[in-house]
């Protein structure tokens, strides 16, 4: 939405959390008490607040009595807080001294409070006007500046609950003017999905339940509306013991005598009541201006977070012979489908009708569920292909085919056949896979995005689902642990919306830190807590169902995978399936069927021309994980073995294939992550040293040195079970990372330790302790450690001196000396130079970069920016 507010200027949200921002930056308030100073301020927006009252908010009605300079101090932080380019000895433009209290001076444009009250009051104007539009677009402006509770963490306060209640209402009042302002536009669909979210908070106002009836009887669904009716009625009984208000009486009446007064603007004609009559075969009666039927299951909750895709579909499925909505198990492509249809249900005079698959099993099973759920007569049914033709032949109708993955030929070879009946038929399916069929349009759901590390964790719509669903059992919104709780579980189970609806299911059990902690355990192990339907009781039943009819080999790699904990490419899942007798392609043509039933979701690549990559959603690897207990600690031993293969070919510091193999390790970084965890933490080895010594090039090079440093602490911590050098290479990683981040005061011990170990071991000249020594002695001399840079410059030069015959070895050494060198100022120009043509002609990029380092810090000393530059 766009801002209301000028660049720059100070905004205040209280139309939820308590948040500050200028020039949309957050500001801090530094603590509790300020926020609930201004939040008391915010109650009484231009209005004189005494000095008590100020004091009680901030330190309690029983705190002992404060100075005026306490008060006084903490004003003047607050002040410093919303006007941070006041000068000294002005006077505050925004929070000003009153006779023994104080004043908040904003316009309209800087509270959210304030704002979303005008523009309410200007929606009922424009509404009452006769202008539904603007009115529809201003209700719109307010409810986006509401983010839940007023004054959150203060609401309770006595002095607030006036003010949350008087928002709170017309926030109430908006929702019902928005749907009113809808339903006058002619867009009773949309009216029905604003009043969802209402209707789910305050279910008692019957002004929701009048609008939402008028809106169904438009689209055609005056049997909803009739059930509508029914169901407040229930509801208004239960809670109060009362009948439902004049309104609602009258609104069931004029329904049911077929008032025509009760047509609304634009296309949408009203359907009288929904009578079953099925048309004899081939009349094409349904096709004219006859009762629309609608058959669709009954809504139990509102559809949240698919809004955008909602509104497409309804463009793009009475357009289409066929869509279908492939996902993996869980992912909410049913609820999703039967919203679709149920909107659209008005441009399909012919009917809609819902057939659920679920427990069709062949061609025979298919069709007669089909005849079944169009309730054809008995006499229709002999030749029940042909009943079905004839009876859609000249319908404009809607058929939603509900899981169709387990009988996917049978439902291709029945469109197929349809697409031929002329009448304008459209296909909603539903499936794990595409049908196939010619002219099909192939839409993907896959989960709720879940928040993101830097966004509102309340504009995830996985949040916004979680949110919806645990209001339904009575959790608190106002409990201020209730976020991150819900936060942790969206992320833990992906976004997918069907763990999310069971992990709500728990909050009448258990508290959310608990459901938390189990899904992020074991996402697929949750249940249905309570009644309904056997489908989808259990997420793990929900992908099982997925899996059933692999074939042997993509079974097995979907249970291997359960051993990449994250993103992977081919490479790895080849080296966990198959182990060192890999078949890279025979891997990757699995890892796309199983992409193709829904079981891996592809990410592409992290960076152009890179290789693709893949992962399992947490439900899915739960189930993996599950079907492989048996085989997991081999599947583990395997992923360890590649990720040490992997780090084995590790190239030469310098030479052009480094930057591959520093690509490698990202593109599965999770995997190598995954084994570090397993041999450094879980069961230490000598293995994990091993990897966390030879693995210090790539956590330095691609800026994760911070990552890096924590792995090689731990592995110190185990390094007697390591051989020398393992150990020796561990701990001069460590200190290099700790100079690179100024610690070089701490690496010294690190070192030593590192050359006691290599003395004596046979290994102080290898190739590999002389190319760790080269960046540590790049680290010591940037940190300002110039004595022991030429220690460890020293250490080179006798590695090159013993080996003799390394060009490579003499190169680095000559390098580490000029670097040392260097902190006295006794490089020349000519050895660098030289040094730069013999980097070059050996291949070895990382010197040549190193001198041609140096070459400018040493012309930019002697005042030389033209040679430098060179």
């Amino acid at each position: 939405m766009q801002s209301d507010t000028p660049d720059g200027a100070l905004r205040i949200r209280d139309l939820g959390p308590l948040e500050v921002e200028r020039a949309g930056v957050p500001v801090g308030l530094g603590g509790t008490r300020l926020a609930a100073a201004l939040a008391l301020l915010l109650v009484h927006a231009g209005q004189h607040v005494g000095v008590g009252a100020l004091s009680e908010a901030m330190w309690g009605a029983e705190s002992p009595s404060r100075s005026p300079s306490t008060l006084d101090s903490h004003v003047w932080r607050l002040r410093k807080a919303l006007e941070p380019q006041r000068e000294r000895g002005r006077p505050s433009a925004t929070l000003r001294r009153d006779l023994g209290g104080y004043r908040l001076v904003t316009d309209a444009a800087t509270i959210d409070s304030v704002r979303f009250a005008a523009l309410a009051d200007e929606a009922r104007e424009l509404l009452a006007a006769g202008r539904p539009e603007d009115a529809r677009r201003t209700a719109e402006r307010a409810l986006a500046l509401w983010r839940g509770q007023p004054y959150a963490g203060f609401a309770d306060e006595p002095w607030a609950v006036a003010a949350v209640a008087r928002l709170t209402e017309v926030r109430d009042q908006l929702r019902e003017l928005l749907a009113e302002a809808l339903l006058s536009c002619g867009a009773p669909e949309r009216a029905l999905l604003a009043l969802g979210p209402g209707l789910a908070e305050t279910p008692l106002r019957e002004r929701l339940w009048s609008l939402r009836m008028l809106a169904q009887h438009r689209l055609g669904r005056a049997e909803e509306a009739l059930r509508s009716y029914a169901e407040v009625r229930r509801v208004l009984l239960d809670e109060l013991g009362l009948e439902p208000g004049t309104e609602l009486r009258e609104l069931q009446a004029r329904i049911l005598a077929e008032d025509p007064t009760l047509a609304g603007p634009g296309p949408w004609v009203p359907a009288a009541p929904t009578v079953r009559s099925p048309a004899a075969p081939g009349s094409g009666a349904a096709g004219g201006g006859g009762p629309v039927e609608v058959h669709l299951p009954h809504r139990v909750s509102a559809l949240v977070g698919r809004e955008q895709e909602l509104a497409g579909l309804a463009e793009t499925v009475p357009r289409r012979g066929l869509t279908t909505l492939v996902g993996a198990a869980g992912c909410g492509k049913t609820r999703l489908a039967v919203e679709v249809a149920r909107t659209l249900a008005g441009r399909f005079p012919g009917g809609v009708w819902f057939v659920d698959l679920t427990a069709a099993r062949d061609a025979g099973s298919v069709l007669s569920t089909v005849v079944s759920a169009l309730a054809l007569a008995p006499a229709d049914t002999a030749r029940p292909g042909a009943a079905v033709r004839a009876f859609l032949r000249d319908r404009r109708a809607l058929l939603v085919l509900d899981n169709c993955e387990q009988v996917l030929d049978p439902v291709a070879d029945l469109v197929d056949d349809w697409s031929r009946v002329p009448g304008g038929l459209a296909v909603l399916a539903t499936s794990r896979e595409p049908l196939e069929v010619d002219g099909e349009h192939v839409h993907p759901v896959g989960p709720l995005p879940p928040p993101t590390d830097d966004g509102d964790a309340t504009a995830s719509p996985a949040v916004a689902l979680l949110l919806d669903r645990l209001a339904a059992t009575g959790a608190d919104r106002r409990d201020l642990g209730l976020l991150s709780a819900v936060v942790r579980i969206a992320t833990a189970v992906d976004g997918v919306p069907l763990a999310l609806e069971l992990a709500a299911d728990r909050a009448r059990a258990f508290t959310l830190e608990e459901i938390a902690h189990q899904v992020t355990a074991d996402p697929s192990s949750l249940a249905r807590m309570g009644r309904g339907s056997d489908h989808h009781r259990t997420v793990r039943v929900a992908i099982e169902q997925s899996c059933a009819a692999l074939p042997a080999d993509e079974a097995a790699l979907h249970r291997s995978l359960s051993a990449l904990p994250g993103p992977f490419t081919v490479a790895a899942a080849d080296g966990v399936y198959r182990g060192t007798d890999g078949d890279a392609g025979r891997t990757a043509d699995l890892v796309a069927r199983l992409v193709h039933h829904s079981l891996l979701v592809p990410l592409g690549p992290a960076r152009p021309g890179g290789r693709s990559r893949f992962t399992q959603l947490a439900t899915i690897r739960g189930h993996a994980c599950h079907a492989a207990a048996a085989d997991g600690p081999r599947l583990v031993r395997s992923r360890d073995a590649w990720v040490a293969g992997l780090v084995r070919d590790r190239p030469p510091l310098g030479h052009v294939t480094e930057r591959a193999w520093f690509d490698a390790l990202d593109d599965d970084l999770p995997a190598v992550r995954a084994t570090l965890q397993h041999l450094l933490v879980e069961r230490p080895s000598a293995d994990g040293v091993w990897l966390a010594g030879r693995l210090g090039a790539f956590w330095y090079f691609r800026s994760k040195t911070v990552e890096g440093r924590a792995w090689a602490e731990r592995a110190i911590d185990h390094e007697h079970l390591a051989d020398p050098l393992s150990a020796a290479l561990v701990r001069l990683t460590l200190a290099h990372h700790l100079c690179s981040g100024g610690d070089d005061d701490l690496a010294g011990p690190h070192v030593a330790a590192a050359f006691a170990l290599l003395d004596g071991s046979g290994h102080a000249a290898s190739r590999v302790v002389a190319e760790v020594l080269t960046l540590l002695t790049h680290s010591l001399v940037a940190a300002g450690g110039p004595d022991a840079a030429r220690e460890v410059a020293g250490r080179v030069r006798a590695a090159a001196v013993a080996t003799g015959t390394d060009p490579e070895l003499d190169l680095f050494a000559d390098a580490c000396a000029t670097l040392a060198g260097s902190v006295d100022g006794l490089g020349t120009d000519e050895a660098l130079s030289g040094l730069h043509r013999r980097a070059l002609q050996l291949g070895n990029a990382h010197v040549a970069l190193l001198v041609a380092g140096m070459s400018v810090v040493a012309a930019l000393r002697a005042a030389d920016p033209a040679r430098a530059l060179t």
